[in-house]
């Protein structure tokens, strides 16, 4: 065996966004893995075939080069509903592009799209003639005339409220995001919506003749953003408003009968802390209905991981009877396959490792990515899906089940594991099994915790330990890999890890509680999981670290300006001052505002400031080391500037590391090399600071 290093990044894979095709016969996914002489990620399209009863092994379909010769970003396989063609985005030709390939003859995949700008969002037409893309409307061309001198200019003018955002260097582009169709026979390309709106999610009705779509096409958009659901005819015309504004709608979904369109969404307004759930309309519009009864839940995969490269779909998917619609949704850590009936209320689960019935699907992998089903008529579905645990980044798992009931993985219907995509890397490298344990925090509240021993841990010894805290705050830990916690236990650490109020996955009252609160009871937490591992015979409390990124580094803050517990800190790209947030943030305008219970810059400036870790930095008596990207927008890098500055001129010891070119998304999908560096700056600040 050999010993988890961060250098194992680069030869690890990541699978996602499964396609199943209309017959449940073929499944297609991505590949992701990482050049590491080149320092850019490489994906690629892979799919498996059923033969007999279960899938053959996986093949690779798509090949693309760059034009500077390295692989390309191949993602969001679509398979045709005839089954014969598949489409994909691609960045082989430069800009990303839809493209074609026909799966029954094989050969080289066909460029359908050559747009100035990168196109999303692919759907297929019923009749398999069209598919539908979103991308910006086309830049007029400029051709300097004879004598004409260009002049260089290099000047922007922002007149937007939302004119920044994480991941986009520089400012927005302005032109808006409008709906195309390109015809799979001759390439031509017709715009179907326009106006100053951005809009998304087109799906074609079973008839062929309707699109439905997402935009906001209201005057308070900016300061809102909740789009609506429209629908337009194919042969064009005047879009149709079918929903009006009580809350945001995406992924909308035409039923087979054509009758309903089912949607992600909620009716609460601009509120963030909600569940969103699945809701049905009728196709011609009217009151959408609502299902979820008692089920106090929200849709997709809200648990973290740092080793994860999956921007499939949770659903939903109708059944072919238009009787029921699937998604994925969270659980205390978990993630899993439910569904409701268009006819009832109340939510079943379908399939998955949920903590609240281990008993009847206990073969699932504990967290499920990303959706992908078909059901072809004949009394089963399909699912295929990117299902990881603390063991594995994951891997494409799929199985087919009676279309009227709910089944667990058994020997009537059992789970096939297609991929195992990183066991020649991970089965020689001793990782370490989180264990799940409970504990109650300073008013009684009872909070889900886990625990990873060292590896090579032996019971009689004392180990130094570190306690991670996640993001959001609305987001979760669970059952899911990281890479950064196996790294610390291979190095000899413990890793502890919560879910404190404010989490997601426990219902909105649990995540609503953090709310005007940031720093208090959230705080109470995190001290109540310090206390907890005091009780761990194998902890030496006398040698403990604590870090979190966004959120987590907010906290990271907070807690060494307000106590000593913790001898060694790491904080990542973190918030120190809620109050230039404000200004300065992609979020901070309305995100200060929902954070902070409702309370403005102009009318809450003294409990702004009090909340802020800034306000605390005399008290710090932790080593801290600060680690943040330069083209953060959604925690700017002036926050840990200031930060850094204030602990610097009053002599505490702190350390600070900026990565230039790098987004908020660094751990999770910064340049390669930037991740292990990150990876080996935080480990190595412990090893320093905590043995």
């Amino acid at each position: 065996m050999t010993q988890l290093t961060s250098r194992d990044l680069w030869s690890l894979t990541f699978v996602g966004d499964p396609d199943v095709s209309s017959s449940g016969q073929e499944v297609a996914w991505v590949e992701t893995t990482i050049n590491a002489k080149s320092n850019h990620y490489e994906s690629s399209i892979h799919i498996a075939r059923k033969i007999g009863d279960s899938f053959g092994a996986p093949a690779r379909l798509t090949y693309g080069k760059r034009p500077d010769g390295d692989g390309s970003l191949d993602r969001s396989p679509r398979f045709s509903p005839q089954g014969s063609h598949l489409a994909f985005l691609s960045n082989r030709s430069g800009k990303t592009q839809l493209w074609v390939i026909d799966i029954r003859k094989g050969g080289e995949a066909r460029q359908l799209t050559n747009w100035d700008d990168s196109v999303s969002q692919i759907q297929w037409s019923p009749d398999g003639r069209y598919l539908a893309f979103v991308s910006k409307d086309q830049k007029p061309k400029t051709e300097l005339k004879e004598g004409e001198i260009a002049t260089g200019r290099d000047v922007t003018v922002v007149t937007r409220l939302r004119y920044k955002m994480n991941g986009v260097p520089g400012t927005v582009d302005p032109r808006p995001n409008n709906i195309y169709v390109v015809s799979v026979e001759d390439g031509c390309v017709r715009k179907l919506t326009d106006g100053d709106f951005d809009d998304a999610g087109p799906t074609f009705s079973p008839d062929g003749k309707t699109l439905a779509f997402t935009s906001c096409r209201k005057p308070d958009c900016e300061m809102r953003l909740i789009p609506d659901l429209w629908t337009v005819p194919l042969e064009g015309g005047e879009p149709k408003r079918l929903t009006s504004g009580k809350g945001p709608v995406h992924a909308p979904v035409y039923s087979p009968d054509g009758k309903s369109i089912a949607f992600f969404g909620h009716e609460k307004g601009d509120e963030s802390v909600v569940n969103v759930e699945v809701l049905v309309i009728p196709a011609e519009g009217g009151e959408a209905r609502h299902f979820w009864g008692d089920f106090d839940r929200s849709i997709g995969c809200g648990i973290g991981s740092d080793a994860r490269a999956d921007a499939g779909r949770p659903g939903p998917y109708w059944s072919s009877d238009s009787k029921y619609v699937y998604f994925l949704a969270s659980d205390a850590g978990h993630s899993a396959i439910y569904r409701i009936a268009s006819d009832g209320v109340g939510v079943d689960m379908v399939g998955g490792a949920s903590p609240r019935s281990m008993e009847a699907c206990p073969k699932y992998p504990p967290c499920l990515v990303s959706l992908g089903m078909a059901d072809p008529g004949n009394g089963s579905v399909t699912f295929a899906f990117n299902g990881g645990s603390p063991l594995s980044p994951g891997d494409i798992y799929a199985i087919t089940v009676p279309g009227d009931t709910c089944h667990a993985a058994g020997d009537a219907c059992p789970l096939q594991q297609i991929t195992k995509v990183n066991k020649d890397v991970l089965s020689n490298r001793p990782l370490s099994q989180p264990e799940p344990f409970t504990f109650k925090s300073s008013d009684g509240l009872v909070l889900d915790g886990w625990m990873m021993k060292p590896i090579d841990f032996e019971q009689d010894k004392k180990y130094p330990a570190v306690l991670e805290i996640h993001g959001g705050p609305q987001a979760a830990y669970g059952e899911a890999f990281f890479l950064e916690f196996q790294l610390l236990a291979a190095d000899g650490f413990g890793v502890f890890y919560c879910n404190p109020r404010g989490s997601s996955g426990y219902g909105p009252d649990f995540a609503r509680k953090v709310i005007g609160d940031w720093g208090g009871m959230d705080y109470q937490d995190i001290m109540a999981l310090r206390a907890y591992m005091d009780t761990v015979p194998w902890v030496d409390s006398s040698k403990t670290g604590i870090t979190g990124g966004s959120y987590g580094g907010y906290m990271t803050n907070w807690v060494i300006g307000h106590n000593h517990r913790f001898q060694a800190a790491v904080t990542q790209r973190s918030i120190s001052n809620m109050y230039t947030k404000y200004g300065t943030s992609d979020i901070g305008w309305f995100g200060n505002k929902r954070g902070m219970g409702g309370r403005d810059l102009w009318d809450s400036e003294s409990f702004i400031m009090e909340r802020s870790p800034m306000r605390y930095v005399p008290f710090v008596k932790t080593p801290l080391l600060i680690l943040h990207s330069e083209q953060d927008y959604r925690c700017p890098i002036e926050q840990a500037e200031q930060y850094y500055i204030a602990l610097k001129r009053l002599g505490k010891e702190v350390e600070f590391v900026r990565f230039a070119g790098e987004n908020h998304e660094l751990s999770r999908s910064g340049k390669p090399w930037n991740r292990v560096e990150r990876l080996e700056r935080l480990v190595g600040w412990f090893n320093i600071h905590l043995k």
